[in-house]
């Protein structure tokens, strides 16, 4: 920490001495011809000996653009550029402390039969709603992963967690050079291939399922394509890592990527028992850092977030797989294997508050998960001309689980000292097969704007599972008897369904245009549920238990035709309207001795929307069907202190929905604001009836209430400075709501329950050229849970959270790492931890030629502090969990990178 230090202190000390050697420029760009301001143009300085990226900007609205911290004691040049014009590149001749002011600058537009001259890359370039970044104008440092690359790119946000937004709007995919890479996350390209394998970085919106762009662009998320540099286009590279630690901690992956031209393939493994579950949230290898030693605390229940715990192990292999077929066809196909064994133990606690008692519930558990999955993905694209697209995605998932879950629970209330003790064994082994797959055609027909999209989808699932529960119940009261269960289920769940869908789109003029929807889709969803208990004079399960057991079956076909008109008052706003008319036909099948429940609903569901340049106001409405288990005209009794009743008369509920966003970004001055709010109106809306007496023994059903009100907000405001490739600093706030009104019944208590969430955070990172980067994020989460129409108390639950990133790569070859956490929650109860010191050290040394060897030491929670709490209210209960989390270990890992080009 003390080299951390001294290191700022320099670095702080440096500036000051230098930044009197700073200029500035600035101008207005415009038309020659027509002298009219040009927007988004794109204004670079950058070194002249190498052209590298020293600051830059985009022209605003009256072409203005404005330059500061320029280098007086160097050769440096500007180069402007935009798309249809001739590029301005002029050598600077600035004196220290000087803004020079170039007035307005003229650019040419470029002729057919022109001849171009080829110079600097420019380092952003806009091409239409397409930003392009030229990587040889921002520098990494050898051995630099895509990760570190993208954080240098303007408008480009790179959390704490691996996920990134563009210009503040989330990514929905990376691809390389077009094409998918191991699926749509884009942390196992971010994470595993170098920064020096690209040439450029595109990001443009994701208009794949949007060919139309009747999607406002206020909600569309965005794509980032990586394009590789031509030479590795035919080459192999490869990397691989392995290591071992206290506690028995190790952990060993490899990725290979084989390119040739159109054909790439790319092979993935690893295995740990770091808690790391795979590539989703976790990457093979994080340089210098914990992406494989520990993991985030905010998101695995250290900070009271999901109070899950437990310790996990992988195992995960997969290969990917894309080509073209010409210029017209894309192939890609993907395999997943994975290989999760997790240990849970861990204890909870609930208090619920009766009228006539507060009763009080301990328990605690041992639990062996082991799921194994295998996973295909295929997808092909087939676009025969610019007016014809074929889309087809099939996947196929198979999954095979064993678990076992021991717990033992002990129930008081404040008469009784000790109402029951309740052991009990569970061992569930199923099996899982899915197949789904999705086909789209588009076509642009002969009027313009006019198009028709097709779709088609198909799910087939089915799981399979045998269940075996023992239970020892012993009662220390008299109106519960002592009992025990030894019981075998056997479960069958079947869901199939179809879809066909159709949208017609045709200008009527140029501002007003008709749009038509129909939709067809079947469904068939079946439970079979056979439970059995184990018979005294035979040893086997053959004593069949009507009260536990059910044959449901659900069928569901809808009809839906919906037209729709939208017009274009500016090329700004723009207002659409329409109605969908909905047949549903439901039929749910019970039990031979049961009558089938038939409903029949005709709805029509109106819809607004109002697409502004920067705003979107909507309105929707939409049905829910009741499950159908919660239909079942029955009394299901799973034991003494449980059973619940099935309520035939519930009827759909209806929602209606307004959702309102807001989006700005200002290149030139880095700024970006983007916040969404929504609200939801519930009609028959479907809650749960209990009764608890004072022994604990629970009765539930459910019944159609109306006043359901959810609403919701979530905002952040972020600025950048990025116009120097030394100096990079983010500043991000965040600010997310809900408030969910609801109704409850408890015994004789008829009321409403009142739940806000509001979570504040803010977020600064830091680097300086490569040398030292700070990461630093704060969290103030708030849950206050408040009742009506009944005597409860108020809950209020709350936790603050601090964590702070910093990476030294000071001296040569060595990269220091340290990461710290600190989380309160103040309202945990006596017996459980309330706050924990996280504190996570790293040392790496690069070797071998060209660094592509590294050697890791780290040591994860050297306080020994973590921990996994979680506390929340329902109902006049408070609730408290905690679980057993990986603790400190030392870890020494080596990571080995190989690269192969071919020349032909």
């Amino acid at each position: 920490m003390q080299k951390i230090t001294a290191s700022l202190l320099l670095i702080f000390l440096a500036v000051g001495s230098y930044a009197q050697n700073k200029v500035s420029i600035k101008g207005i760009l415009a038309d020659s011809a027509s002298k009219a301001p040009l927007e988004y143009a794109t204004v670079a300085v950058v070194n002249a000996k190498d052209t590298t990226l020293i600051s830059y900007t985009l022209t605003d609205k009256t072409g203005g653009f404005k330059l500061s911290g320029i280098p007086s004691d160097r050769a440096t040049k500007l180069i402007i550029s935009y798309i249809g014009y001739n590029t301005i590149r002029k050598i600077l001749d600035l004196k220290a402390g000087e803004t020079k002011d170039f007035g307005q600058v003229l650019i040419s537009g470029k002729s057919l039969d022109e001849v171009v001259i080829h110079g600097e890359r420019s380092p952003v370039v806009i091409k239409k709603d397409t930003i392009e970044f030229n990587t040889e104008a921002f520098k990494t440092r050898p051995n630099a992963v895509v990760e570190e690359l993208l954080r240098k790119l303007p408008g480009v946000q790179v959390n704490n967690d691996g996920s990134i937004e563009v210009n503040g709007k989330a990514i929905s995919k990376l691809l390389i050079d077009g094409k998918q890479f191991f699926g749509s996350d884009p942390k196992v390209a971010t994470k595993n291939l170098d920064a020096d394998m690209i040439d450029k970085i595109q990001v443009y919106d994701d208009r794949e399922n949007d060919p139309d762009h009747k999607i406002s662009s206020t909600k569309v998320n965005k794509i980032i394509n990586l394009k590789l540099k031509s030479k590795i286009k035919k080459s192999t590279l490869a990397k691989i890592n392995g290591g071992g630690g206290t506690r028995d901690r190790y952990e060993a992956g490899g990725i290979i990527s084989n390119f040739r031209d159109t054909l790439q393939v790319s092979l993935i493994a690893l295995g740990n028992n770091l808690n790391k579950t795979g590539f989703t949230a976790d990457e093979l290898y994080n340089m210098g850092g914990f992406g494989r030693s520990g993991g985030s605390q905010i998101w695995d229940g250290t900070f009271g977030g999901r109070g899950w715990g437990g310790l996990e192990e992988v195992k995960s292999a997969g290969f990917n797989i894309n080509n073209d077929y010409g210029q017209k066809l894309k192939m890609n196909l993907m395999y997943f294997y994975t290989n999760n064994v997790t240990r849970s133990t861990g204890n909870s606690f609930e208090e619920q508050t009766l009228p006539e008692t507060k009763l009080t519930s301990l328990s605690n558990y041992q639990g062996i998960y082991d799921n194994k999955k295998h996973a295909i993905n295929g997808l092909v694209e087939w676009n025969p001309d610019t007016l014809t697209r074929f889309r087809y995605e099939p996947k196929f998932d198979y999954n095979l689980d064993q678990n076992t879950l021991n717990s033992v629970n002990s129930s008081f209330n404040s008469q009784t000292p000790k109402l029951n003790d309740n052991t009990s064994d569970n061992t569930d082994n199923g099996t899982g097969r899915n197949f789904s797959h999705r086909f789209d055609y588009y076509r642009r027909l002969k009027h313009y704007g006019e198009s028709m999209n097709f779709n088609h989808s198909i799910t087939l699932n089915k799981a399979l599972a045998d269940n075996y529960q023992y239970s020892n119940l012993t009662s220390y009261i008299s109106a519960i008897n002592s009992e025990i269960q030894d019981r075998y289920a056997d479960k069958d769940i079947r869901e199939s369904s179809a879809n066909l869908g159709l949208n017609y789109t045709r200008p009527l003029n140029k501002k007003l245009t008709a749009e038509v929807n129909t939709n067809t889709s079947y469904s068939d969803n079946s439970n079979q549920l056979f439970t059995y208990e184990k018979s005294l004079q035979s040893g086997t399960y053959s004593v069949l238990l009507p009260n536990q057991s059910s044959s449901l079956t659900r069928y569901t076909f809808i009809q839906s035709l919906g037209p729709q008109f939208s017009y274009k008052f500016s090329d700004k706003f723009t207002l659409r309207a329409g109605i969908n008319a909905e047949l549903q036909h439901v039929r749910n099948k019970f039990s031979n001795d049961v009558a089938d429940i038939y409903g029949k609903y005709l709805n029509f569901f109106p819809s607004l929307k109002i697409d502004g340049d920067s705003y979107g106001i909507g309105y929707s409405q939409s049905i829910e069907l009741p499950q159908i288990d919660q239909m079942q005209p029955i009394v299901r009794e799973y034991g003494q202190l449980y059973k619940s009743i099935g309520n035939p008369d519930l009827k759909p509920g209806r929602r209606h929905n307004v959702e309102a966003n807001i989006y700005k970004y200002n290149h030139s001055k880095q700024f970006n604001i983007n916040a969404y709010t929504g609200i939801t109106i519930s009609d028959n809306n479907i809650v749960q009836k209990t009764t608890i007496d004072a022994n604990g023994v629970t009765t539930s059903t459910s019944v159609n209430r109306n006043g359901g009100l959810r609403t919701y907000f979530s905002g952040n405001i972020g600025k950048q400075f990025k116009k120097s490739q030394n100096w990079q600093v983010g500043l991000n706030a965040s600010l997310y709501g809900n408030f969910e009104h609801s109704a409850f019944f408890l015994n004789a208590d008829e009321g409403t329950r009142n739940t806000y969430y509001v979570t504040l955070g803010q977020g600064v990172n830091f680097n300086y050229n490569e040398l030292i980067s700070i990461n630093t994020k704060y969290n103030l989460n708030n849950t206050i849970t408040t009742y009506q129409e009944v005597d409860y108390k108020s809950v209020n639950t709350y936790t603050h959270t601090l964590s702070a990133d910093v990476s030294l790569k000071w001296p040569k070859s060595i990269i220091l790492d340290g990461r710290y956490a600190y989380s309160y929650n103040p309202q945990i109860s006596n017996g459980f931890q309330k706050t924990a010191n996280i504190l996570n050290l790293a040392v790496s040394v690069l070797m071998l030629k060209k660094d592509r060897g590294q050697l890791k030491l780290s040591v994860y929670d050297l306080f020994d502090q973590n921990i996994s709490v979680y506390r929340y209210a329902n109902n006049n209960s408070v609730n408290i969990s905690e679980g057993e989390i990986l603790k400190r270990y030392f870890l020494l890992n080596f990571q080995y990178k190989l690269n192969i080009y071919k020349s032909k």
